[in-house]
């Protein structure tokens, strides 16, 4: 038991003599050992790897080690590398000496056995170079010898690890080609991974290399090993979509049809692995025929379908009959990662059409009933991917089986499930019924729940109004007090009717005033705040939702969140005052800054092009974490930091939109949500910055235009329509455009319409260093309404005008900006006030054109936001 009074002092080791000792006698031992044994021997190695191991051992022993190694000439080379490269491992400072005797070693590689040529090889091109690399033995030809070579497993280790050496790509591909039919297969997988990850890093634009790679991946479809197979599969897939893309648009839907059927005519390969490769790149590849979709759903062959000559040519010799029935083999398989894969891969032909997502669901209905979760979850990931898009529709005969999920075993398949149920469309009352009944019964079964599940009944509700409404009017009779009344108020059912009920009014759909729902009801949901709110937090806090139904709860008519569609803004009283922020960076900050800065232009373009998205993110995440410890006021911060901050962020954005894009997948919907995120940025970081520089100004403008170029760059024809209008009003401010824009411009030219015309001047775009003035300003507002929150609202009269008392603090704005007050009840009730050479919330920006849907007088341009929006709380007053 310790004593609090004397506490253990903290133990720092002390180098003694006895430890010193024990290393000189080992090292004596190793020495004479190595003497004595003239045939080769582990003691003596197990000794000096003892010694090179343990970090406390002494530079001067490591010397002494690695000099005893080089002089004796009975040691084994092959000992001899691995314990070098033990030493460059566990003592870096010995690097340069390790890389001179790797060096000196390979001069010679006749004399040199094939493994410790490779062990040697692969540390050499791991550290850093002790000397001029150039007059060194070229890591090429050595890897070439010894690839060359008759050992199996060197060949295997260096097409294994390939992209370290210093290897020409061009030299790779051939090798990797050559070595795709070598007789071991261990060597064949190799090499056919070594050509996928060469096609992802590579820009290739010859056709016929291109071809040669595919078809040489389409040769090992019929190989005899399985892991061969896997990776032909794979191969097949990248080549394929790169073949595809380099076509021209004549051809481009026949090869990607042939490409299609190519994959699907490995769905019923003998091995669970390859099945599972060949549904993942189905899911993964790119667009093709409806037609062709349709009967990969179908195990009938389709009387009128038509296939292109070219699937049957001599670059695709496979038969696109095929392709029959090739989800429903993947449904039914045995393995539940077969079926797994399958679910996934009916993403994309559900989103082609409404009647092949009809389809699919039908299948996925089926397959909620699986035995294994990971199926049942993996199908309710796509349903709600389905109905992302808004293909989902869900027929009368499969809600059984879809809300039978509702109350699965499995705590995830609840959660998707109720996350589709969310954005269901239900035709009828019956349907809508059901659903509500089911969640409730889910609540009785699983009553953790209930959060959740309170958020999807108001969000449905929302959804379908008049049914809400109905439901509603039903369960009020049942639940007015009486002496026949057995109603339970404290019970989960309760506070789902009440959640539905008060959802109606925040309806989506256009309100009625035929359909009020009772003020009681609300009086109700008031006794059950806590339980309500915590289903709602991501649409109200608990404050106004207590506001809201207090006020509700009073209230004989249509209630306040229907609005009219003027609003007016008369008697309003609004003190505007002006400053400008003194603050600068400090000098440690301000190098921080330039450091960060400095960094992003240096690595963003070279990690991007190596796959690397995932480690650059995280090394934005650093910076951040780095700027944020300068922050020592969170409302005010220098200008500087708070714009490095923000372009950070915008290099986040548009590194993950780049990584969509150049990595095409099937989610336009997150891509689209992206650009728009990173669209608004920027605008801010122009127009809410003053002092930049005219080479940041450009830059920043540069960026713009490279979000447009993303956006042409996709499918999805609502983001590239005003993407493609936005270059072609472009004018150049540059006297001396970058290559991008040039190759921009000389694109735009081209009456063309692939999108991956845009991948070139995209992969010409680098970011620049940029460098801030330390007088950069921030332009902000704050804004402060008096005496008004859910307790003290403004009382106002339908139809006449109120007042709202604002108290505006600008910072660092110029009189010159043009500035309005934006006001807005719902998206289609907004108006704007212009604000005399003074501002509130928006400042007009002049280069993007917007098209406002309501209302008169208010800005021609975009806003950019210069506070966050405020909240003003309303009672009406009745006559």
């Amino acid at each position: 038991m310790l004593n609090p009074k004397h506490p253990l002092k903290p133990f720092h080791p002390i180098p003694c003599s006895s430890s010193t000792s024990m290393e000189q006698n080992l090292l004596s031992s190793f020495t004479q050992t190595l003497k004595n044994h003239s045939k080769p021997s582990l003691k003596p190695l197990c000794i000096a790897r003892s010694l090179i191991t343990n970090p406390s051992t002494t530079n001067q022993t490591i010397s002494s080690i690695i000099q005893t190694l080089t002089s004796n000439p009975h040691l084994p080379l092959h000992h001899l590398t691995t314990l070098l490269s033990q030493i460059s491992l566990t003592h870096p400072h010995f690097s340069p000496t390790i890389t001179t005797l790797l060096h000196s070693l390979l001069t010679r590689p006749a004399a040199v056995p094939p493994r410790a040529a490779t062990l040697a090889l692969s540390t050499l091109v791991s550290l850093p170079p002790a000397s001029d690399y150039s007059d060194m033995v070229t890591a090429e030809g050595l890897f070439l010898s010894l690839c060359f070579g008759s050992s199996v497993p060197v060949r295997h280790r260096l097409l294994l690890d390939a992209e370290r050496y210093d290897v020409r790509p061009s030299i790779l591909l051939t090798v990797f080609l050559g070595f795709a039919q070598d007789p071991y297969p261990n060597v064949r997988r190799d090499a056919l991974d070594g050509l996928i990850g060469l096609c992802n890093r590579i820009v290739v634009e010859d056709r016929g290399m291109i071809e040669g790679c595919y078809l040489r991946g389409v040769e090992l479809f019929a190989d005899t090993d399985d892991c061969v197979r896997c990776s032909s599969v794979r191969m097949v897939s990248e080549w394929g979509k790169l073949l595809v893309a380099n076509s021209d648009d004549k051809s481009k839907r026949d090869l990607s049809d042939a490409l299609y059927v190519q994959l699907c005519s490995m769905v019923r390969d003998m091995s669970m692995n390859v099945r599972v490769e060949a549904f993942n790149a189905l899911g993964k590849a790119g667009m093709a025929s409806q037609y062709l979709l349709m009967q990969t759903l179908s195990k009938k062959v389709l009387d009128e379908v038509k296939y292109p000559g070219q699937l049957s040519g001599k670059l695709f010799r496979s038969r696109a009959l095929s392709a029959a029935g090739a989800f429903l083999h993947g449904l039914e398989d045995e393995f539940y990662q077969v079926r797994s894969s399958a679910c996934y891969s009916l993403r994309m032909p559900a989103i082609v059409s409404a009647d092949l997502a009809e389809k699919v669901v039908g299948l996925l209905m089926d397959v909620l009933n699986d035995d294994s979760t990971v199926v049942r979850l993996q199908a309710l990931e796509t349903m709600h991917h389905i109905a992302v898009f808004g293909n989902l529709k869900v027929q009368e005969m499969h809600m059984h089986m879809f809300l039978g999920t509702l109350v699965d075993m499995n705590s995830p398949v609840r959660f998707t499930s109720r996350k589709v149920l969310r954005l269901t469309k239900f035709d009828n009352m019956p349907m809508f019924k059901l659903a509500v009944d089911s969640l409730i019964h889910s609540l009785k079964i699983y009553p953790h729940d209930e959060p959740d599940v309170l958020s999807v009944v108001f969000e449905i509700g929302r959804n379908h109004r008049s049914f809400a409404v109905s439901i509603t009017e039903e369960t009020f009779l049942e639940m007015e007090p009486s002496t026949a009344s057995n109603w339970d108020f404290d019970s989960s059912k309760t506070a789902a009717m009440l959640t539905l009920a008060i959802s109606a009014p925040l309806s989506h759909e256009k309100q009625q005033h035929s359909n009020i729902i009772p003020p009681a009801i609300f009086s109700y949901a008031v006794t059950m705040l806590g339980r309500i709110s915590n289903g709602l937090t991501e649409v109200m806090d608990q404050a106004t939702l207590l506001s809201y139904l207090s006020h509700c709860s009073t209230s004989t008519g249509p209630h306040p969140v229907e609005v009219k569609d003027d609003l007016t803004m008369e008697n309003c009283r609004i003190s505007v005052s002006h400053a400008v922020d003194p603050l600068q960076p400090h000098d440690e900050e301000y190098k921080v800054v330039k450091l960060v800065l400095s960094n992003i232009a240096e690595i963003w373009q070279p990690m991007l092009k190596l796959g690397c998205t995932s480690e650059l993110l995280a090394a934005l995440r650093c910076w951040k974490e780095e700027l944020t410890t300068h922050i020592t006021d969170s409302r005010q911060s220098s200008s500087v930091l708070t714009f490095t901050l923000q372009y950070l962020h915008v290099v986040k954005l548009l590194s993950k939109a780049w990584w969509h894009v150049m990595r095409p997948s099937d989610e336009a919907g997150e891509l689209g949500y992206i650009l728009q995120k990173l669209e608004t940025k920027l605008r801010g970081l122009r127009y809410r910055f003053i002092g930049l520089s005219k080479e940041d100004e450009l830059h920043i403008e540069e960026l713009t235009l490279v979000v447009s170029t993303l956006r042409l760059s996709t499918y999805d024809p609502r983001i590239r329509e005003p993407a493609l209008k936005k270059l072609l009003n472009y004018k150049e401010a540059s006297t001396e455009p970058s290559r991008f824009l040039t190759e921009l411009k000389n694109t735009l030219q081209k009456d063309e319409s692939d999108i991956y015309r845009f991948h070139k001047p995209l992969e010409l775009f680098t970011l620049k260093k940029l460098v801030l003035s330390r007088d950069l300003r921030h332009t902000r507002a704050e804004v402060e309404i008096q005496d008004n929150d859910w307790l003290k609202p403004f009382p106002f009269v339908a139809g006449l005008p109120v007042g709202i008392p604002l108290n505006i603090k600008l910072h660092n704005t110029p009189l010159e900006s043009k500035l309005w007050l934006k006001m807005s009840c719902s998206k289609d009730a907004v108006d704007y006030v212009f604000i005399d050479l003074k501002q509130f919330e928006g400042m007009e920006c002049e280069d993007v054109t917007c098209c406002r849907g309501h209302g008169c007088g208010g800005p021609n341009h975009e806003l950019v936001y210069l506070c966050k929006e405020k909240q003003v709380f309303f009672s009406m007053v009745n006559k």
